[in-house]
């Protein structure tokens, strides 16, 4: 880590001195032509010309029968001009050669006994040359395109291609075949203009079968391979201390990255965990001193994956590994612009450092630390003595990518959590004390090139150079979304959802990408595809945005993408398509459509010159990325099904339909998150039945945010002064990533007091297993509530703590909001995401092996959320009788409560109303509810007898003892 003082400027926060690269203009040569080729009779002069590069020496040849006629070189335009006298014989076809080029012409006026109007001479054919490629894991055929486009024609041109082989191609140019595995010889013929056939050409093909399936899938490199991987890196021991344990999880539960990133980039390479370091005892200490974090790769030998065979898509055509090209845009310069200046550059970085220059292969983008940014040593916002600390997260196989896993130290620690403190519905996430790696890079192939959106990460407690414990935890990131399935010529993707935006480019004349188009054509078929995409993307946005474009200052910039058709569907200099096809430079989209989840230095939207604070960006101009892309969209409810709300079973309570949902699911959301393969929505309330629009409403409903009146003729637009967006009734549209539903939005309170029985909500009759519920609910907004807006309860047993007024004198912006569950903590500062989960993959995932649930298994010694005392306390060392726990639990599992002290507490607590505290989980009649499931399946002996409890049976006061008339249903 590194860091500066630095002055705030405009109220921005910079973050690194970076200087952009000037990008030379590019002059476009010009193409070699012969303009005129005549014949004078009268003068008997042969008079020619033409155009080529400035300076350039052109040789004029009879066409017909090689020989040479002169040479001359052409001006500084590029024109050039020759007249021959008397010639020896008068060709009728002049042949213009320069360089790599070359051109022919007829002959005007030529005599009848033109010189080459000799016999035809016959075609040549050119089948290629031979090829090999290699079959991914899974793959049973693989498609093969052939390619003629070698084969000539000395004096005339080819009519016709004529292959034939097994399986047989088709009878053109460059012909594509389905191969399986095996050696196969295609033969070529052409027929030229004038019939002629030529000699037979053969090219043979060998399809390799697939490599090898690795026995396991580790993750400790970004970096691709320069030859086939066959050998594991090595992975750090396991280590379990009853003096220690380690909290560790992602913060969001899925992070997307793209899977080709030379034309457009949505989101880079960003992993962000969270972890702390729990020293056991009667009162645990968190993050005790001297102690630090450190990850590195680590696999799981039951990973659902290691069944698959079909996922080898990160393999590139020579056998070698591909991860991502995420670092040659950066080197581009494609994120330059979220780097401005600074006045001062970070300790130790010369001045005119880049931002390539701090991002090589295998390190992530360098982040602010928030606290020390906003907050400072003093531990007062704002107050002065703020300053730039700069943290960067590398891969554990930087130092030798696949061959070493060098545990990497998580760089930041961070007391207290500013969250956009500057803005209307900011605060201080107070108390989160936790150590942060933000940024880590990694890719979502595995060192073997196998597809895993669930890599793991052993996460080190150490103490000097001694380990003292270690907990593996799943840091996700897909590929996966992906606008191939709209975006791509229908050719290139199968079962492809639409063909309107390629129509639409098609019908303006302009030119559709395909894969076989992509420069570099060892990648894998995937990424080819999605390079494509993203061109036609760009095409599309040119085409329909082009005319309303402005740069960074605000002055008009409008782009013509039909500029130069039909020799180039790239446009002018102002295109997006042109920036990123000619001049090599990424589209960021944050660029311009504003984002949180990219704005590192919680700075907000920018615009400015390069240079300025803002330094490119123009994100005051337009909506935000959000914005745009929900409210687009949604618009296309024939593509994007909405997502019915569930309809449960009066009877039984069951949704009757989810499978109608869950289509719906398909077409929706996961066209755009991951996704079919991935399901990112994987957690506890996926298990229930709970899906995406459950919580967060439809995509016009995510779409209608601050950002809506935003437009180039109305920059700055912004609305963030209508009241607080969690009061229904107040007009505030929603932020993203900043005002997001809750755990309380759900479950409103206790089986003593929620609001199941309020207006307008859906109320879950049953859970996962079929067990009664009636406490929580369905749905995380009111029912015909406009903007979905999140239920905030005042029973806040289960929900998140209400964001406080103050924090060390400063006003909380967001006073009395919940807090985002992400940076939420609970019993004893324990982090909410800690004991259950990350967000949208909450502990367990029904799939009992899979990496998600390994911490917890690692922690507790069984799936689910962390329920077990000793996970954190030392054994016994709790009064028995305390209901000091998460959430107002007791003891679990613990012979001294169900032997003792339950008994004194369920006498107590009977007398008061609603069965006091053992009702708020039990029930006012003590027979159990949804709250009071077992964690997992518990042996108790009572009275002499031993009870068994299944995992998620409610426990009641009957599975032991007999009640009385007045506690039984």
């Amino acid at each position: 880590m590194y860091t500066t003082n630095h002055r705030f400027k405009q109220g921005i926060a910079s973050v690194l001195a970076v200087s952009i690269a000037a990008f030379a203009g590019m002059v476009q040569a010009k193409d070699l032509t012969i303009t005129s080729a005549s014949w004078n009779a009268k003068t008997k002069s042969l008079s020619l010309a033409g155009t080529s590069e400035n300076r350039a020496v052109v040789t004029l040849y009879n066409a017909r029968t090689n020989a040479k006629l002169a040479s001359v070189t052409a001006s500084k335009s590029g024109a050039w001009s020759n007249t021959l006298s008397k010639p020896a014989a008068v060709p009728c076809r002049v042949r213009a050669t320069s360089k790599d080029s070359a051109t022919e012409r007829d002959v005007a006026n030529a005599p009848a006994d033109c010189s080459g109007s000799a016999p035809n001479q016959p075609p040549v054919a050119n089948a290629g040359p031979d090829q090999a490629v290699t079959l991914a894991q899974g793959q049973s055929s693989i498609a093969v395109t052939l390619n003629g486009s070698g084969s000539s024609d000395p004096d005339g041109s080819i009519a016709s291609y004529q292959w034939t082989g097994n399986p047989d191609p088709a009878d053109t140019v460059s012909p594509g075949v389905i191969l399986t595995a095996g050696t196969y010889v295609f033969t070529l013929t052409v027929t030229d203009d004038k019939g002629a056939t030529s000699a037979a050409d053969t090219v043979q093909v060998t399809v390799a079968a697939p490599p090898a399936s690795s026995a396991g899938s580790i993750n400790s490199t970004s970096a691709g391979s320069l030859a086939k991987v066959t050998t594991p890196v090595p992975e750090p021991s396991k280590v379990t201390s009853g003096n220690y344990g380690v909290l560790a999880v992602n913060d969001l539960g899925m992070h997307c990255v793209d899977l080709d990133t030379r034309i457009v980039n949505i989101l880079p390479p960003f992993q962000v965990m969270l972890g702390q370091v729990i020293q056991k005892g009667t009162k645990p200490v968190i993050n005790p001193q001297g102690v630090e974090l450190y990850y590195s790769a680590v696999s799981n030998p039951k990973d659902p994956i290691l069944s698959r065979n079909d996922l080898f898509n990160g393999i590139a055509a020579d056998g070698t590994t591909f991860k991502t090209n995420f670092w040659d845009s950066v080197v581009n310069g494609a994120y330059d612009a979220f780097y401005p200046p600074l006045d001062q550059p970070p300790l130790s970085l010369p001045a005119g450092t880049k931002l390539a220059d701090l991002v090589p292969v295998d390190k992530g983008l360098p982040v602010p630390n928030a606290e020390k940014l906003y907050i400072g040593s003093d531990g007062r916002v704002n107050s002065g003595d703020e300053r730039l600390a700069v943290a960067q997260h590398a891969m554990p196989g930087f130092s030798s990518p696949y061959a070493a896993n060098a545990p990497q130290r998580v760089e930041e620690r961070y007391t207290d959590k500013p969250m956009f403190v500057n803005f209307p519905f900011g605060y201080v996430a107070n108390g989160v004390n936790w150590f942060e790696a933000a940024g880590i890079p990694l890719a979502p192939f595995d060192d073997f090139g196998r597809q895993n959106p669930f890599p793991l990460v052993r996460v080190q407690a150490k103490s000097g150079t001694t380990v003292l414990a270690t907990v593996d935890t799943v840091l996700p990131v897909s590929s996966e979304a992906s606008c191939t399935n709209c975006h791509s010529d229908p050719a290139d993707v199968a079962n492809s959802r639409s063909s309107w935006p390629t129509d639409a480019l098609r019908g303006a004349g302009l030119e559709v990408a395909t894969r076989v188009q992509d420069p570099d054509t060892n990648n894998p078929t995937k990424v080819s595809v999605e390079y494509a995409a993203d061109i036609n993307i760009l095409r599309l946005h040119d085409l329909r945005q082009g005319a309303n474009y402005v740069d960074p200052t605000g002055a008009k910039t409008p782009c013509d993408i039909k500029s130069g058709l039909p020799a180039s569907s790239n446009g002018d200099a102002n295109c997006l398509t042109y920036k990123a096809v000619v001049q090599n430079k990424p589209v960021v989209c944050q660029s311009c459509h504003y984002t949180p989840a990219l704005d590192l230095a919680q700075v907000g939207p920018q615009a400015g010159a390069i240079g300025s604070p803002a330094n490119g960006r123009n994100q005051l101009a337009h909506q935000s990325n959000s914005r745009v892309m929900h409210n687009h969209h949604g618009a296309f409810t024939n593509l994007f099904t909405a997502i019915p709300a569930p309809d449960q079973d009066p009877a039984t309570g069951a949704i009757r339909n989810q499978a109608e949902r869950l289509t719906a699911l398909e077409q929706n959301c996961y066209q755009c998150h991951p996704g079919k393969e991935t399901k990112c929505l994987r957690g506890a309330m996926f298990n229930g039945g709970m899906l995406c629009s459950d919580c967060h409403g439809d995509m016009k409903q995510i779409g209608a945010d601050f950002s809506t009146g935003v437009s180039p003729a109305n920059p700055g637009a912004f609305v963030l002064n209508q009241g607080n967006f969690y009061d229904p009734a107040s007009s505030q549209p929603r932020v993203p990533w900043a005002n997001e539903p809750g755990c309380g939005s759900c479950h409103t309170g206790d089986a003593n007091g929620n609001l199941t029985g309020s207006a307008n909500v859906i109320v879950n009759k049953v859970d996962s297993k079929g067990n009664k519920d009636g406490i929580r609910l369905r749905q995380a907004f009111r029912t015909g509530d406009a903007k979905a807006t999140p239920i905030v309860p005042s029973n806040k047993r289960f929900a998140e703590p209400a964001i406080p007024a103050q924090f060390n004198g400063f006003n909380n912006p967001g006073a009395g909001n919940p807090k985002l569950y992400r940076v939420s903590t609970g019993h004893g500062g324990v982090m909410c995401e800690g004991c259950h989960g990350a967000t949208h993959a909450e502990w367990p995932n029904a799939t009992a092996n899979a990496n998600d649930n390994l911490a917890a298994v690692q922690l507790q010694g069984h799936t689910g959320t962390i329920a077990e005392c000793n996970t954190c306390h030392t054994a016994g060392s709790l009064p028995s009788s305390t209901q000091g726990g998460p959430h107002g639990m007791h003891l679990v599992n613990d012979s001294r409560f169900y032997g003792d002290a339950h008994g004194d507490l369920a006498e107590n607590q009977n007398r008061q109303p609603g069965g006091g505290t053992c009702g708020a989980c039990h029930g006012s009649d003590h027979l159990g509810t949804v709250l009071s499931r077992a964690a997992a399946d518990r042996r108790f002996s009572v009275e002499g007898k031993t009870v068994s409890i299944k995992a998620g049976q409610p426990v009641a006061c009957n599975l032991c003892h007999s009640l009385s008339k007045s506690f039984e249903r």
